[in-house]
């Protein structure tokens, strides 16, 4: 049995976004997994930052057409594939306005799935 060590719940959404080091470096694209007050999940492919690499990151909003700029550090990593991996982001900063309305969509998302799993059982 894994123990949970997150204090806030990370809830399922796919969200676009391209992200960087905070270098020069070119942007890539990948897939927000799921996203909490303080961090997100990155699928992507063929990108490999490092650990605790600061990074900028561009994320579509799920209700505007809008990309909201944050920044954070990779906390962890782990290989899907050959060039698939997941990324771990503590998300450092972040527009407090655009991160509650993504949060208040991916509530309402996770809410209506959970009533659905309620109802049926």
């Amino acid at each position: 049995m894994s123990i949970e060590r997150r204090k806030f719940i990370r809830f399922e959404i796919p969200l676009d976004v391209i992200f960087k080091p905070s270098n020069e470096a070119p942007y890539s694209s990948g897939i927000i997994k799921n996203f909490s007050r303080y961090g997100c999940c990155i699928e992507s492919k063929g990108t490999v930052l490092d650990l605790m690499e600061n990074m900028e990151l561009q994320v579509k909003h799920p209700s505007k057409d809008i990309l909201v700029s944050a920044s954070g550090n990779i906390v962890w990593k782990r290989q899907l594939g050959n060039d698939k991996w997941l990324l771990g982001v503590d998300i450092i900063d972040m527009d407090k306005e655009a991160k509650s309305e993504i949060l208040d969509f991916a509530y309402d998302i996770w809410l209506e799935n959970n009533l659905k799993f309620n109802t049926v059982q």
